[in-house]
């Protein structure tokens, strides 16, 4: 009985083995010359890019730069001209593999950045543009604090002799290729980043452009981030820390009051 019991475990053991070790072997891995996508803009060069994975077998991401996405078919919006880097990674049965290719968008979609007027007004029209203190602004002021709605400081004041920090740092942004932004220091050291269009802060029924500025630079004063935009011209801006008492001035550099 114990012999027949024995044989019986062992038989169960080698089986056992045998499933383990005697798997289906993973199919080949795909060439990048094996990789089939589709990349239609209809007309040629439109912000609206529509991606196809035409590649049988496999699950596809794309990587346009500003996001992913996995589906087999997927539209994705860009707002901005340039050329771009569209990175693919296919899943396969034996692994995965990876490929990239380029297209343009041939203009700025002028319909989303008139949307809110701080696209523009801050970038002169989205070619560029750059800011500095507003070192002889009539008030004598650069900075300060007053009402959330107020277009230069009406409490607390700063001269431009009172600011403790360098008087000839200067922002500059622009929408090519991206919403850029980037703050050069008074030692010449440049942090480059972006900035996004927020919700209006609103009060007593005005609305105020909000933005936010990513990736490290800010301007110099206030630094949170986030602020709203009392007054935007050709030629002056006046940004609050977002939703708060805080102000500055700036102006377009090369300006003169």
């Amino acid at each position: 009985m114990k012999t027949t019991l024995f044989s019986l475990l062992g038989i169960l053991l080698l089986a056992a083995c045998q499933t383990i070790e005697e798997r289906d072997a993973l199919g080949t891995i795909l060439a990048p010359s094996d990789l089939k996508i589709a990349i239609v803009q209809n007309p040629a060069g439109s912000n609206k890019v529509v991606l196809q994975n035409k590649t049988p077998g496999t699950i596809m991401f794309f990587d346009y730069g500003t996001g992913t996405t996995h589906r087999a078919i997927d539209t994705i919006y860009i707002p901005f001209a340039g050329k771009y880097t569209l990175k693919y990674t296919a899943f396969c049965d034996g692994g995965t593999v990876s490929d990239s290719t380029t297209f343009t968008i041939a203009s700025n979609d002028n319909a989303f950045f008139d949307k809110d007027p701080a696209w523009k007004g801050l970038t002169n029209g989205g070619s560029g543009q750059t800011w500095v203190w507003a070192v002889d602004h009539p008030s004598g002021f650069i900075a300060g604090n007053g009402p959330e709605d107020c277009t230069f400081p009406a409490w607390w004041t700063m001269t431009a002799d009172q600011y403790w920090g360098t008087k000839n740092d200067e922002v500059y942004i622009d929408l090519v290729g991206a919403a850029n932004f980037q703050h050069k220091n008074g030692d010449g050291s440049v942090t480059k980043g972006f900035f996004n269009v927020i919700a209006p802060f609103v009060i007593n029924g005005n609305k105020f452009s909000g933005i936010e500025t990513l990736g490290g630079p800010k301007f110099p004063w206030p630094d949170t981030g986030k602020y709203h935009i009392t007054k935007n011209n050709a030629n002056e801006l006046t940004i609050h820390e977002y939703g708060a008492y805080n102000v500055a001035l700036y102006k377009r550099k090369g300006f003169k009051y």
